[in-house]
C-alpha cells in the first residue's frame, strides 16, 4: 500500500513538473520582445522597391525572415504580400531570404508568387531565431512590437496595433517606392544570415 501512494505521489509531482515546464516555456516564448528597428541589418538587395529601412520614418516595418526550401515560408508569401499590399501606405514590408539559394532561384520564387514587395539577402537582428519564417514587426517609433512565427495569433493583433499608431499623413516618396523592373546586378559578397536545408530552421 505503501509503494503505491509512493508512486502515485511520485506520478502526480512528475505531472506538476512538466506542467510548470510547459508555461515557462510558453512565457518565455510570448515575452514582450525588447530591440530596435535600428538594430537590424538588412542584406543586398535583390527586387522589389528600392526602399530601405531609413525610409521607415513615421512608418511600420515588418521583416519577414524566409528560405525558398522552406515549405512553410512559401505557404506564407501570399499572406505577406496580402499584408504589402493592404497596408502599402503605412507600412515597409522586407522579404529576407536566409537559405542557400542563387539570386534568380529566389527571383523565380518572387516572380512565381507575384510579389510585390522588397526582398534582401538575409538580415542581422540582435535577437536570436529558431527557425523560418519568422516575422519581426515594428512600429512607427522603431520599436519591435512582435517576433514569432506569421501562424501566430499575437502576429495579427501586432500588425493591427502599430498601423494604428502610424501618422495619418506617412507616405513613401514616388521615387522610393518605385519598383525595379529589371534586377539590380551587384557583387555576391554578402550573404544571407544563416542557411537551412529542408527550411526548418535558419
Amino acid at each position: 500500500m505503501g509503494i503505491r501512494l509512493h508512486r502515485v505521489l511520485l506520478t502526480m509531482l512528475a505531472s506538476c513538473f512538466v506542467v510548470f515546464a510547459v508555461r515557462a516555456l510558453h512565457a518565455a516564448d510570448t515575452k514582450e520582445p525588447t530591440a530596435q528597428l535600428s538594430q537590424f541589418k538588412l542584406g543586398e538587395y535583390l527586387t522589389g522597391p528600392k526602399v530601405t529601412l531609413n525610409d521607415a520614418t513615421n512608418k511600420a516595418v515588418l521583416i519577414d525572415a524566409w528560405g525558398i526550401h522552406c515549405g512553410p515560408c512559401l505557404a506564407s508569401l501570399p499572406e505577406m504580400e496580402r499584408i504589402a499590399k493592404r497596408y502599402k501606405n503605412k507600412m515597409l514590408v522586407f522579404g529576407a531570404h536566409c537559405q542557400n539559394g542563387t539570386d534568380d532561384e529566389v527571383e523565380a520564387v518572387v516572380k512565381r508568387n507575384r510579389l510585390s514587395y522588397t526582398i534582401v539577402k538575409g538580415v542581422q537582428a540582435p535577437i536570436s531565431f529558431r527557425g523560418i519564417p519568422h516575422v519581426f514587426v515594428f512600429d512607427p517609433t522603431g520599436a519591435l512590437v512582435f517576433s514569432g512565427h506569421p501562424a501566430d495569433k499575437s502576429f495579427e493583433r501586432s500588425l493591427h496595433k502599430v498601423i494604428s499608431k502610424v501618422p495619418a499623413t506617412s507616405g513613401v516618396s514616388a521615387k522610393n517606392a518605385s519598383v525595379a523592373d529589371a534586377k539590380v546586378k551587384t557583387p555576391t559578397t554578402a550573404k544571407a544570415q544563416t542557411s537551412s536545408p529542408a527550411g526548418t530552421k535558419p
